[in-house]
């Protein structure tokens, strides 16, 4: 009875550590799956002093940083330091600039290749190293030097791939503070069989979001800001499974065909050896 009893408590004793083991790794996952999170680019509209003290944060998370979050938060470093030396605009992106002086004039400006855009009939004006927040200031700035009393104000616009189950993909420019639902909308809406709820965001072929969080951002109406879906993304919505009935019955009908072929073969086999 006392070797019954110790063996039992040792069973108990070996559950215990095994239970402790599973929450253990539970915990660390659960972390890492956090941090991964935490680690993504700063908002699009960040200031040069917000993207400033997020590298700071980035550089200490650094020194206590496991190896496999360290890739993941260098990853992060580096795009806010190209970010804060070549700035947030490509060749190809677009923002809507509003003039008020004695009258009101509007344009949809276009980067070129040269990162200039031409300002209605001024001078061009170069957008190499400057943030989407220091956009309006700058351009200003710009015009103040040949206008009096102009008054500028500009509306940054994101260009999205929208690809999937929608009745239009091709590339759309939308307001960041427009809902995800208006950019889906922009696509000719998504069509009956799209699964919504497995809408994927991608960036340079890495996956950002996906899942429940963009299902939620859906009914939500989120905007693409808070989604942070930047500029060069891909909003891919999939289809839905559909079951084949069709192709499900003619496998079954073949397989009972085959099946009853193989019983009448048998029963003919023995048939033949009992004559």
């Amino acid at each position: 009875m006392m070797v019954a009893g110790r063996l039992v408590t040792r069973a108990n004793g070996r559950q215990r550590v095994r239970a402790c083991a599973v929450a253990v790794l539970l915990t660390m996952t659960s972390v890492s799956t956090a941090v991964a999170q935490q680690v993504d680019e700063a908002p699009q509209r960040a200031t040069r002093g917000q993207l400033e003290a997020r590298l700071t944060q980035i550089d200490r998370e650094l020194a206590a940083a496991r190896s496999g979050q360290k890739v993941r938060l260098q990853e992060a470093a580096s795009g806010i330091r190209d970010r804060l030396e070549k700035g947030d605009f490509h060749p190809g992106d677009r923002f809507v600039l509003i003039l008020r002086q004695d009258s009101v004039r509007a344009d949809t400006l276009v980067v070129r290749d040269s990162l200039r855009v031409a300002v209605l009939n001024l001078p061009e004006f170069s957008v190499a190293g400057v943030l989407r927040a220091e956009l309006e200031d700058k351009l200003g700035d710009h015009v103040a030097r040949f206008l009096r009393n102009a008054a500028v104000r500009t509306t940054l616009l994101t260009r999205v791939s929208v690809t999937g189950a929608v009745r239009n993909p091709g590339f759309y420019y939308a307001d960041p503070d427009r809902p995800i639902n208006d950019l889906l909308t922009m696509a000719g809406g998504p069509m009956p069989e799209a699964n919504l709820s497995k809408m994927r965001v991608t960036r340079v072929g890495r996956t950002v979001s996906t899942g429940k969080a963009t299902g939620q951002a859906i009914e939500q109406g989120r905007t693409l800001e808070a989604m942070n879906i930047q500029s060069g993304d891909t909003v891919h919505i999939p289809l839905k499974r559909k079951v084949n009935w069709q192709l499900i019955i003619q496998l079954a009908f073949i397989t009972t065909s085959l099946l009853f072929a193989f019983l009448q073969f048998i029963q003919w086999y023995y048939g033949r050896d009992g004559a």
